[in-house]
């Protein structure tokens, strides 16, 4: 991926720590110390709420309304009544749509403070840079609502674009198709290999139950258990 793109520290942070993209987005800059090296997760930031079974089939009917007004003439009298009618649709979607707020951790163990990489450390201070360079810019424009991660204005990030930017990214790099949330069990797995102990992974990871993580990532256990097997030939060899 190219170092340039707006989102590769919120794809190392999801990497090297093993942040759900809810945790990552929650990221305020007071939960980050870069002088200790550590990270509180204290927060999540999601879109909850509404009505849900009334946003269905304004879906539906927003999507058909689209379609229509593609489809009929420019300039004429249908195209304009069909506008009409996307706009009132709208305004009926703004009262029963979701809203983007800050969430408890999914459990009391997800509440946790983790120690970075140095790596990841110069990643997020070069990051804090570009971030005051980013908000100059904006002038008057900026918001300041304190997110490690933000558009350009400095407001939070939606999941849902940056989960699209994110596939973006893998498609430009010739990439094979994962999730977003791939980037979490990729760290679980790269600290498995590295002979990290489960229950750490468990504290980094934030999960309830140490069976949690070893159900979750127990295909990485058996080249573990021949790793570990041959260590032991080798030490009663001696």
């Amino acid at each position: 991926m190219r170092a340039a793109h707006r989102l590769n520290r919120l794809v190392s942070v999801a990497t090297a720590l093993g942040l759900r993209l809810g945790e990552a987005l929650g990221l305020q800059w007071a939960d980050v110390d870069l002088e200790t090296g550590t990270l509180r997760v204290r927060q999540a930031l999601e879109r909850s709420g509404g009505d849900s079974v009334a946003r269905g089939p304004m879906r539906i009917g927003r999507r058909d309304l689209r379609k229509r007004i593609l489809a009929a003439p420019k300039r004429s009298a249908e195209r304009r009544e069909l506008r009409h009618q996307l706009e009132a649709l709208r305004a009926r979607w703004r009262q029963v749509r979701t809203t983007l707020h800050v969430t408890e951790p999914k459990s009391v163990r997800s509440r946790r403070t983790i120690r970075m990489p140095s790596l990841l450390m110069s990643a997020l201070k070069t990051h804090r840079t570009c971030q005051r360079e980013v908000r100059l810019a904006a002038g008057a424009a900026w918001e300041d609502s304190g997110f490690v991660f933000t558009s350009p204005i400095g407001t939070a990030l939606e999941q849902r674009n940056v989960t699209r930017q994110f596939h973006e990214l893998l498609i430009a790099a010739d990439l094979p198709p994962v999730r977003f949330q791939d980037l979490r069990h990729t760290a679980a797995t790269l600290l498995l290999a590295q002979g990290v102990d489960p229950r750490t992974i468990m504290e980094t990871l934030g999960h309830s139950q140490i069976s949690l993580t070893m159900n979750t990532y127990s295909h990485v256990l058996p080249s573990l258990q021949e790793d570990a097997a041959a260590k032991m030939n080798a030490i009663l060899l001696r």
